[in-house]
């Protein structure tokens, strides 16, 4: 017996989802995506401002 067929998704499937509804296709597979959470938003955040900081130290020299 030969193991089912996946389905093959395309970006008019991603579009045809639900309003807030995250997804990534990637090679025909859709992904179901969460929302990133503050946590997530803080760290590059956080890092931007580092290298900025860092940036503006090196040239005001």
């Amino acid at each position: 017996m030969a193991p089912p067929q996946e389905k093959m998704y395309t970006v008019e499937d991603i579009y045809a989802l639900s309003e807030g509804q995250r997804a990534e296709l990637i090679d025909g597979r859709m992904y179901m995506v969460a929302p990133p959470n503050t946590n997530h938003q803080r760290i590059p955040y956080a890092l931007g401002r580092k290298i900025s900081d860092y940036i503006d130290k090196e040239f005001d020299k």
